[in-house]
């Protein structure tokens, strides 16, 4: 289907959800982003998944056990809990015991607005505005599975200052909190036991951050006759990295639902959890999203509903934010275990299990052992990514060195030989202590001597023949080689551990380096590269390990982009033009950037192209001047400007790779982000700029690196190669 139609047929299941309450302290928008307060009164919207009555070929049993526990025969919304949490009783505040009976405080009021469509055509054919529609809360609701995957996040990496690197909510409603934070300290009045600062217990956040609130709403549209005539929604099956999504959401609505109400996103899955599952209830998604989306539908690329979309895994001290799905399997598996006596309801009254065995006689075991409706398996027999990609996703591998850092590699060749940037080896060549700033120490924390043998390969077979032998050279002999370096392969539902020796890291101007895994598993995906240069506005994916480490057990990460720009130098510039060069061919790529998002530790990671073909390694990000990374606005190295190191792959011939070693004093100032004094510059630098670059270029080309401290070196890099992870 197309996004516009699968747009269209999405907003029939697309609401956004009020409440407005009474807040004198003004203190009920902690942990949002944005609110409305006027009054003395707060109102907060989310988004919302509408599901009118027959929608859903196979509701959860739960659902109408929960509509007909408080007497309810209308339709259903389903939102984040976060947004009806701050009006709670202060009883139930915190508590969530009583899920299936919760209680707003008195005059706290729930509207869902939805689309006129929904409502039937006014009498002269046309469909009017969008209509607020009174609701009530009828249940809030866990999703035990969501909240694990989402636990694993939290405390995956827990920091030396005893607190999670990780938090739940959008970065702009740490302004709020802090607010109100400071006025709690400040008052003297303030109830201790129902103090408005939130628990920052990871499992207590975990459970909140996917808890789902029930809302019952009147019939949307009263001129349906039966389940008959109502529309339905499918449901997605299964999710892969990089399968298309869409998301109707409405960011901002409450201040204006005529600019912002079902508002339309796309993007892609990032990643799935648990790792190496087959069942997945949390999905990571590259996809833009804004607060007030929090509880949107998200929708496959045929209109099949794959979940709703969460408040996102923010990294404190950070803009980073991790947008997070839970799957409509979770909540369906998570809300089928629930026991009835919870609903507090004589079950007599309930649907019985005749009724209930009813449903299961429509449900078929699909080939991953999961229970789908036969209707909805049969307008779901896709598969979404193309497995090309998947066999492009499965030649990247974790990267580790010592217990201090990580990154990615891309796997050449089925000998074992790995590709990753020589910054990850050496990065006080770039002016940094470590690959990845604060995040230095996650993989020491998880590579410790009982996980890391769990790991290894008793999982996987090896090949008999020892791995390929490498000539020893100049090239590995200014690597530490005390510091262990491994390298994990993401085979199918497992991890596989080995242990990897420094082949070749290159002293000039490319970040690149060469690995050689000392025992080769026989089950090896290799990259299949591209010579040819993507062109500017071309579809490009990152696949890449980064934010989280070894210690996550997440397999790497994918992001969707397009590649903004290609830097081209003319070929009588370049000390080792590619031997294809034709002699008519003056302009050669030698640095794309793209907009596909990238994060520390996807230094390594592989940029490839729609038909899974591999068209640069990740290389860098620009940075603010205070530090902190652009994620969308990263470089990487083409492979035309790598044909030597595929060379090498094939033929093993060490001096082919001396090529790499010769300065250049054009690729230096390309990758210093710095002006070149090439004649092909139209407007050439400053003389102080070119001596700068120059020094750069002559310290590439001194092997034997003869600066006096690491201080002296720190201070010529300041302000040299920004842009390094």
């Amino acid at each position: 289907m197309e996004t516009q139609e699968i747009a269209a047929a999405a907003r029939h299941f697309a609401a956004m959800a009020r409440i407005v309450g009474p807040d004198p302290k003004a203190m009920k928008m902690r942990r949002h982003a944005f609110h409305l307060h006027q009054s003395g009164s707060t109102t907060l919207s989310a988004s919302a998944l509408l599901l009118p009555r027959g929608a859903l070929a196979e509701p959860p049993p739960l659902l109408d056990r929960i509509c007909a526990a408080h007497g309810h025969a209308g339709d259903v919304a389903l939102t984040a809990a976060s947004l009806v949490e701050p009006f709670l009783v202060a009883e139930q505040r915190g508590n969530p015991g009583d899920e299936f009976q919760p209680r707003l405080v008195p005059e706290a009021r729930l509207d869902v607005l939805v689309e006129h469509e929904e409502l039937g055509n006014t009498p002269d054919g046309n469909s009017g505005p969008p209509r607020w529609l009174s609701a009530r809360l009828l249940a809030m609701v866990d999703v035990p599975t969501a909240a694990d995957s989402v636990l694993s996040l939290l405390k995956h990496d827990d920091s030396f200052i005893g607190r999670p690197s990780w938090d739940v909510g959008w970065s702009l409603s740490t302004i709020n909190q802090k607010q109100v934070e400071n006025y709690v300290r400040s008052s003297l009045n303030s109830n201790r036991n129902n103090a408005s600062v939130e628990s920052m217990d990871p499992l207590m956040l975990a459970k909140s951050a996917t808890r789902i609130a029930i809302l019952g709403i009147s019939t949307v549209n009263a001129n349906v006759i039966g389940d008959q005539t109502a529309r339905r929604i499918n449901v997605s099956v299964m999710q892969h990295r990089g399968d298309p999504l869409l998301l109707v959401g409405s960011p901002f609505g409450l201040l204006s639902p005529f600019h912002f109400f079902n508002s339309i996103s796309v993007g892609a899955v990032a990643n799935c959890l648990p790792p190496c599952s087959v069942r997945h209830s949390l999905l990571m998604a590259d996809i833009h999203c804004l607060p007030g989306m929090e509880g949107a539908p998200v929708f496959d690329k045929n209109s099949g509903l794959v979940g709703l979309l969460m408040n996102p895994l923010r990294q404190n001290g950070s803009s980073i934010e991790v947008q997070l799905v839970i799957t409509w399997e979770a909540i369906c598996t998570g809300w089928n275990n629930k026991e009835r006596e919870e609903i507090g309801r004589d079950p007599s009254k309930l649907p019985s299990e005749k009724a209930e065995g009813k449903t299961m006689e429509l449900r078929l075991p699909d080939k991953y052992g999961r229970f789908v409706s036969s209707k909805v398996s049969k307008t779901n027999q896709y598969s979404i990514s193309p497995s090309s990609i998947r066999e492009a996703i499965s030649a990247v591998v974790l990267v580790t060195v010592g217990d201090s850092s990580w990154a990615s590699g891309i796997v050449l060749n089925k000998r074992g030989l790995v590709l990753t940037n020589a910054h990850l080896l050496e990065p006080w060549r770039f002016g940094r202590s470590s690959p990845l700033g604060a995040q230095t120490s996650f993989a020491g924390e998880y590579l410790n001597a009982r996980e890391n043998k769990s790991l290894q390969p008793q999982q996987c077979k090896f090949s008999n023949e020892d791995a390929f032998k490498h000539e020893i050279s100049l090239f590995n002999l200014g690597f530490k080689r005390e510091k262990r370096i491994s390298v994990r392969l993401d085979h199918a539902e497992r991890h596989v551990w080995c242990n990897a020796s420094v082949v070749f890291i290159s002293k000039g101007p490319l970040d690149v380096a060469l690995l050689q895994m000392e025992k080769v598993p026989i089950e090896l995906n290799t990259i299949r590269p591209e010579f040819v240069c993507p062109t500017a506005g071309s579809s490009v994916y990152v696949v890449g390990h980064g934010l989280f480490g070894p210690r996550s057990g997440l397999c790497s990460s994918l992001s969707c982009g397009v590649v903004s720009k290609v830097v081209q130098v003319p070929s009588t510039q370049l000390s080792h033009p590619s031997s294809t060069v034709d002699a008519d061919d003056m302009d050669i790529p030698v640095m794309l950037q793209t907009t596909a998002a990238v994060h520390p530790g996807a230094s390594g990671g592989i940029l490839v192209n729609p038909h899974g073909l591999m068209v640069g390694i990740v290389t860098s990000n620009a940075k603010h001047g205070g530090g902190s990374t652009i994620p969308h606005l990263n470089f990487s190295i083409p492979c035309k400007s790598l044909e030597t190191i595929f060379k090498y792959s094939e033929i093993g011939e060490p001096a082919i790779l001396e090529q790499l070693d010769k300065p250049n004093e054009v690729l230096s100032s390309v990758w210093a982000l710095a002006p070149s004094s090439s004649p092909f510059i139209d407007n050439p630098p400053e003389k102080a700029k070119e001596e700068k670059v120059l020094e750069f270029s002559k310290f590439l080309s001194d092997k034997q690196a003869t600066l006096k401290s690491s201080t002296d070196l720190k201070e010529l890099f300041k302000n040299k190669i920004p842009s390094k992870i």
